[in-house]
């Protein structure tokens, strides 16, 4: 390198054009894909509805008892909370159709590395995972409120704002459509209360609230195209720069040893001369 450099002044001249070129090119490229996604964003309604179960009374000598309540759209989170349940109380709670998903640690803020979207993947093996079934089933450890949260829709958007990707407008609003109708239907719910002791009447009153989304609109994703260009030129820039320090050190170390040279052999032949 030091060699070509040095019989070639010209090789460092080609090398800041095609770098510069590479530049405008993949900043081009950076600009036209910013402008053009192809990723749409859809938003839906993040609405918490709360139901009012109705009791289907007794049975077991009095020692267990039912409530059921009914959805009928499209639903993420499941939230039931019974006050006053007793130490080995078991709760259950079952859906007429299809499955619904739960953890114990779900909507816990101590929870780490924790996934309700996938329920049978290797790469998820050592994490807390939700587990998919029609009905789940806790057991009380300590005389108190208990709290039984599910998500019966994983697919859905929990925040209300999702993303997809589509060849153009219309078929992502065709395709986020079809995502919330999938999803649409009525369940009915049963909660179930085994308790050991005799339960009286009115002793337990469940609360219920779901969280239900509706289509709102469907909208291009964007990006301030300008801001990524200047960001994207700003990162070609400093890795070409560096991959031109070392060639441009040693061109410039090469001249300087040219100088040098040359000034030798300048002061030995006027040196000569006087002594001649």
């Amino acid at each position: 390198m030091k060699k070509a450099l040095a019989q070639n002044p010209n090789m460092l001249r080609t090398m800041i054009g095609l770098g510069l070129t590479l530049i405008l090119i993949l900043s081009y490229a950076v600009y036209g894909a910013t402008i053009d996604s192809s990723y749409y964003l859809y938003h839906t309604t993040n609405e918490d509805v709360n139901h009012e179960p109705n009791n289907q009374g007794f049975s077991d000598n009095d020692t267990t008892q039912t409530w059921t309540f009914t959805t009928n759209r499209s639903t993420t989170w499941l939230n039931v909370t019974i006050a006053g349940a007793e130490q080995n109380d078991v709760i259950s709670i079952g859906v007429s159709d299809g499955v619904w998903y739960h953890h114990e640690m779900l909507g816990s803020e101590d929870a780490e590395q924790f996934s309700c979207r996938q329920t049978d993947h290797e790469a998820f093996e050592e994490y807390n995972v939700c587990s998919a079934a029609q009905v789940h089933s806790v057991t009380v450890e300590q005389t108190g409120t208990i709290i039984f949260r599910g998500i019966v829709s994983p697919d859905l958007p929990m925040g209300g704002l999702g993303s997809l990707y589509a060849d153009s407008l219309e078929e992502a609003e065709i395709a986020s459509t079809d995502l919330i109708s999938a999803h649409n239907g009525t369940r009915v719910w049963t909660i179930t209360l085994e308790s050991s002791d005799t339960i009286h009447p009115s002793e337990y009153s469940p609360l219920v609230q779901t969280t239900s989304h509706e289509l709102m609109d469907v909208e291009p994703f964007e990006v301030d195209p300008v801001t990524e260009m200047l960001w994207s030129i700003s990162a070609l820039i400093g890795c070409f720069s560096l991959a031109l320090v070392i060639p441009l050190s040693i061109y410039i170390a090469a001249r300087a040893k040219e100088r040098r040279e040359e000034q030798i052999r300048k002061s030995a032949l006027e040196q000569t001369n006087d002594d001649v």
